[in-house]
């Protein structure tokens, strides 16, 4: 039996997805199966998958989609390695990323999920920015209350003990971010680290759920994460865990009051999202909206400033940008 097995869920990733296949069977870590998992695509994904022909990958056609959280946990659940991960189907992985993961996690017996720093890539596969995520547990676990310090298509888990955690992917957050939950919840039981070499290439693609719709939900995911991560620490559970939701209930609720006092403030903070991931013209019009709906509100000023000047910046930098496969060699 391999050691690890890969789950790469697909919907309508034809124009990726050979890319990302071809950056896991090219690893120098070759003792993984890949469960490819046609999710109810409607463009060619399936033709695509069915162009490779290697003794490693297993596939899967499903009619209709899904989604990517009842997916995973539905093959999650069958896998008997000792190791797996889940993998994005537009993404890139650098060669070495397998065999440095395992060969630390073989080294720590009691680290439970091992993730990468990594890059950062438009649809072009120029590099947008570095992301440099940290290695010390103890820094870890004590920043993860702030922001998440892991990206989760990166993260290879030892899958006993992610057994331990019960659910794998959460339904809640069936639409986003099942992945920070995830590791935020490994975390928060076990050693987790990760290796501080980027070795992974995140694509931006533009007609993602977050970029096609920033929402209040959308706003509230880390929040929200962090929230139920302080329960557990201190209650040993959190609501979602629990048979009451009040608390987190009363949560969600408090900050929709926050958003309903300025209504321009989503649209900001969509703006700021965007413009992080130099998705310009998107960052400019949320801005713009944000504006239109306060004028007079300073912070809107500034953004709208923002989006502007660093759009053109960003403008300017993607005609010289570098290629992910120059970092490949």
């Amino acid at each position: 039996m391999p050691r690890l097995t890969l789950i790469m869920p697909a919907f309508n990733a034809a124009t990726f997805v050979e890319e990302a296949i071809n950056s896991l069977l090219n690893q120098t870590f070759t003792d993984f199966e890949l469960w490819i998992i046609d999710d109810g695509s409607t463009d060619s994904t399936h033709a695509k998958i069915d162009l490779f022909e290697d003794s490693r990958i297993q596939k899967f056609y499903f009619n209709e989609n899904r989604g990517r959280v009842l997916c995973v946990n539905e093959f999650v659940a069958r896998v008997e390695s000792e190791y797996v991960g889940i993998t994005d189907a537009d993404d890139v992985s650098h060669p070495t990323r397998i065999e440095k993961q395992i060969a630390l996690l073989d080294q720590r017996q009691d680290v439970a999920m091992c993730g990468t720093s990594y890059w950062a890539m438009d649809e072009n596969g120029v590099l947008i920015r570095k992301l440099e995520l940290a290695a010390d547990y103890t820094h870890i676990r004590e920043a993860n209350l702030v922001q998440p310090q892991f990206h989760g298509p990166t993260s290879i888990f030892r899958t006993n003990m992610v057994r331990k955690l019960g659910e794998f992917y959460r339904l809640y957050f069936k639409k986003n971010m099942a992945d920070t939950d995830l590791a935020a919840r490994v975390v928060d039981q076990f050693p987790s680290v990760n290796i501080t070499e980027p070795l992974y290439y995140y694509r931006i693609v533009r007609r993602s759920v977050s970029r096609k719709e920033f929402s209040f939900r959308f706003a509230m995911i880390d929040r929200t994460i962090i929230f139920l991560s302080k329960q557990r620490r201190t209650l040993g559970q959190d609501s979602l865990q629990g048979m009451n939701k009040d608390d987190l209930d009363k949560f969600v609720t408090d900050w929709e009051a926050v958003y309903a006092a300025d209504p321009s403030r989503l649209l900001r903070e969509a703006a700021f999202y965007h413009l992080y991931w130099k998705v310009s013209d998107k960052a400019w019009s949320s801005a713009w909206q944000a504006f239109s709906i306060k004028p007079l509100q300073p912070k809107n000023w500034v953004c709208l400033s923002f989006c502007v000047g660093l759009g053109f910046v960003y403008g300017v930098q993607a005609l010289f940008g570098k290629q992910y496969q120059s970092l490949l060699k």
